[in-house]
């Protein structure tokens, strides 16, 4: 439960702060103890009797114009400034008691208390002490030395406190920077996913679209024997190619090294009969297209999103990239374990020095391997290419709706 008391302490951890950086704020207790001194030096002397000693005059005065230069430099020279302050004050003790108020050498170990290391802390304290305390003690007025006393102390106690409500306001503002830090991290993380889902998708499902068309229409080119259609159908062609390029530039601009489908929603996220026209595309193409299914389908609708993802993706790259391919066989194998072999082999060799890796098998090997599963690209025993994932389960809170085979 929190604290009633801790937003009056954020607020004043908050206004030593605000004065601590604070030109004009600096500026107050110089001036403070310049026209407390003055007021106090003039009313010493518009009561000295005709007998008053002139030098002893001209050293107070000295005295308490160089206490208040070591004020003013307090925070440029703390200690030295604290010490040199406590020696004039000491010097001028003899002359009169009540001359010199010491207000500033309160100020100035209020300072080194409030801000410095223990050892100067001390120090000040005992300069203080010897030089506003010990010559009042020393000269028999207990009650003036007892008042002096207990300046000194609430001044300590003062300082302590301010210190730890210093340290508490710099603790809130370093755990505020690591959060916000954690924060833009987690930001800027969300946004790479993001743009890599962004990416994948549009590779994967405007990339395959586009090749299928290239094609389609490759097959039609030359075979209608009308020349404004076959015009039409190279046009088509073109385009879609064109297309293809633009949204391979795009993606490569878009692509990170996070990949994955992480930050979809559960309704955005493909099933396994998504894969379907997938394979339609390809026998529309020319390809022999065999699909095989041993075991029963996991409810596991990430398991499935990535099953489609390596799925069409192989398949793509057997329309854009495997030359003389005429048949492709796909096989989904579904373990007991829950894990799910997805094999796509087909019977044409790739085309030298032509690939997507960067943006396609590349990026779901990484996204496969993130889930703990693997991923192999390679010639296959029998001839021809083979893409070969093995994806665990991955979602433990799956569907509970029976799902069946094809």
């Amino acid at each position: 439960m929190r604290d009633a008391g801790e937003p009056m302490r954020f607020a004043i951890a908050r206004a030593i702060g605000r004065w601590d950086d604070s030109r004009e704020l600096a500026l107050v207790a110089p001036a403070a103890c310049v026209i407390l001194e003055a007021v106090f030096l003039t009313r010493y002397i518009s009561f000295l009797s005709p007998e008053y000693d002139p030098a002893s005059v001209w050293l107070l005065v000295g005295c308490v114009a160089a206490i208040l230069a070591c004020v003013s430099l307090r925070r440029r020279y703390p200690l030295a400034a604290t010490l040199a302050a406590c020696a004039c004050a000491a010097v001028s003790a003899h002359v009169d008691e009540g001359a010199c108020t010491g207000v500033p050498l309160l100020v100035l170990m209020y300072g080194m208390v409030a801000r410095r290391d223990h050892l100067k802390a001390a120090a000040s304290v005992l300069a203080v002490i010897a030089a506003f305390w010990a010559p009042v003690y020393l000269a028999g007025n207990e009650n003036l030395a007892l008042v002096h006393l207990e300046c000194v102390l609430a001044v300590v106690v003062a300082a302590l406190v301010s210190r730890a409500l210093w340290s508490r306001r710099r603790a809130v503002r370093e755990l505020e920077e690591e959060r916000a830090a954690r924060e833009r991290v987690a930001r800027e993380r969300d946004e790479a996913e993001a743009r890599s889902r962004i990416a994948g998708e549009l590779h994967d499902s405007v990339g395959h679209d586009l090749t299928a068309i290239i094609a389609l229409s490759e097959g039609l080119m030359g075979t209608t024997g009308d020349e404004a259609l076959d015009a039409a159908v190279a046009s088509i062609n073109n385009l879609a190619r064109a297309g293809l390029s633009d949204t391979r530039r795009a993606v490569r601009q878009l692509s990170v090294l996070h990949g994955g489908a992480s930050g979809a929603s559960r309704s955005d996220l493909h099933v396994w009969d998504d894969a379907l026209p997938v394979l339609e595309h390809a026998r529309s193409a020319g390809l022999a297209v065999a699909f095989t299914e041993t075991g029963s389908r996991s409810p596991d609708r990430e398991q499935a999103e990535l099953a489609f993802s390596v799925t069409r993706e192989a398949v793509t790259n057997v329309l854009r990239h495997a030359r003389g391919a005429r048949r492709v066989t796909v096989a989904w194998d579904h373990a007991e374990n829950g894990s799910c072999t997805v094999t796509v082999r087909d019977d044409g060799s790739p085309v030298e020095g032509v690939g997507d890796a960067g943006t396609g098998l590349a990026r779901l090997s990484r996204r496969v391997e993130g889930t703990g599963g693997t991923l192999d690209v390679g010639p296959s025993p029998d001839g021809g290419w083979e893409v070969r994932a093995v994806i665990p389960r991955l979602d433990s809170a799956t569907d509970t709706e029976e799902v069946d085979n094809v």
